[in-house]
């Protein structure tokens, strides 16, 4: 997978070796990378860096295969991307065997009111549910309880990887709230769920850790 900022001279490879990272020295490109990034993952067309990403030539849809956190201490486990693709896993789950989907819908006839029959006029109501209905009757919600922003952003990997959600993750200075170590940590979870992470850091050159590769942008571009 190949990422390619247009204002840019290097492209940024994807591969199964490293992590990238792209470091912004100047403040005016790296804000409107980010805002661009959003744009499009927002669907919006009209931006300021033209922005790609080519998996095997093919160019994918940032708004569809795109994930970013910018604020690490407030991820939402719940947006519409990551509630969607949880309610299809449970379904598909459930619908892969026909016994376990019939043996649903016969708790929730168990469940009918009969109670109803005391009333003098007739009712009408759903005999079945579907499974996504059932699901947001629960309320069910990704928990997100973690005291450590590592952990918080392991889960989240864990959410990626086991969700299939997006093919791209992108953290935006994160090396702020995090250490070396602990970043080293994340690049080797990363690496081990298979799942493509970038950092976009702003600031100056610095030299790359373990399982990292630096694409610094100095104030020329």
């Amino acid at each position: 997978m190949i990422m390619k900022i247009f204002s840019l001279e290097n492209d940024m490879i994807f591969t199964e070796e490293y992590i990238n990272v792209l470091q912004i020295q100047d403040k005016k490109l790296f804000t409107n990378v980010i805002n661009s990034l959003n744009d499009n993952i927002n669907n919006i067309e009209d931006t300021k860096e033209r922005i790609i990403i080519l998996d095997n030539d093919t160019e994918i849809k940032i708004e569809k295969e795109v994930l970013m956190i910018i604020d690490v201490f407030n991820i939402d486990f719940n947006q519409k991307k990551i509630q969607n693709a949880l309610y299809n896993k449970i379904e598909k789950i459930y619908k892969q065997e026909f016994e376990r989907m019939s043996e649903f819908q016969n708790v929730f006839q168990k469940l009918q009111l009969n109670v109803l029959d005391e009333f003098p006029f007739e009712f009408n109501y759903k005999e079945s549910i579907g499974i996504q209905e059932y699901l947001k009757l629960l309320g069910l919600k990704i928990s997100n309880n973690k005291e450590k922003i590592i952990d918080t952003i392991f889960s989240l990997i864990d959410v990626v990887e086991y969700l299939s959600i997006a093919k791209l993750l992108i953290f935006v200075n994160i090396k702020l709230y995090l250490g070396n170590d602990e970043i080293q940590e994340v690049y080797k979870y990363a690496m081990y769920k298979k799942v493509n992470i970038l950092l976009i850091e702003t600031g100056e050159e610095k030299e790359p850790i373990k399982n990292e590769k630096i694409l610094f942008v100095d104030s020329d571009y």
